[in-house]
């Protein structure tokens, strides 16, 4: 088997793993900070182009990532992935900056000054700009939804009903794939309760 065929059959599971990587890093930071390999790729495109870690996800697979040029990787995230490679390098950059804060949290936020609350509340807003692009995600499911209850009931035949039903989950799920762990699958799942408890202010005051 040729390099090039050996890599085709390779690439979507690997630029798959790297999406589920990325995902864990955004929603486990505080196990992921202190890997500076990890911190260091993050840091540029062609940075997790050259990542080659083995990925568990949400379903128990192992996807094994593998390394590539970064010309390489934008062509077959934007075959393979929902959203392309624009959808990744944003998972990327949100990645990033939620180890950074993580990192943050781990020197200073324990600590009962103004300094530590400040660092509580930027990791506070960066968790809730993170559930308000989930929900934009779950109202777009919604609104696709929306449109293909009309298709299926307006469909010509049993035929064409059937398709547009697969195509409305195929659909549903590439858009649900882009929200934040466990609401990016349509299985049944117990919605977690709040990361992180409200700090007391009074903690953080000068005695």
């Amino acid at each position: 088997m040729s390099q090039g065929i050996s890599l085709a059959a390779r690439a979507a599971p690997s630029v798959r793993g790297m999406h589920a990587l990325l995902v864990d890093a955004i929603k486990r930071a505080q196990q992921y900070h202190s890997d500076q390999e990890l911190r260091k790729a993050l840091k540029s495109q062609g940075g997790i182009a050259k990542l080659e870690p083995e990925v568990t996800n949400d379903r128990g697979d192992t996807l094994h990532v593998i390394p590539m040029s970064l010309n390489t990787l934008k062509t077959y995230a934007d075959a393979h992935l929902p959203g392309g490679f624009k959808a990744l390098n944003d998972l990327r950059l949100k990645a990033l900056e939620a180890l950074e804060i993580a990192a943050k949290r781990g020197e200073r936020s324990n600590k009962r000054t103004r300094s530590g609350l400040s660092l509580k509340v930027a990791e506070l807003e960066h968790e809730l700009e993170l559930h308000r692009q989930t929900n934009m995600l779950l109202l777009k499911a919604i609104a696709e939804c929306h449109e293909w209850f009309y298709n299926i009931r307006d469909a010509s035949s049993a035929l064409q009903r059937e398709k547009d039903a697969q195509d409305a989950a195929d659909t549903v799920r590439a858009v649900l794939s882009m929200a934040m762990p466990p609401f990016n699958t349509l299985h049944t799942v117990e919605v977690p309760s709040p990361s992180a408890e409200v700090p007391n202010i009074a903690d953080y005051r000068k005695d």
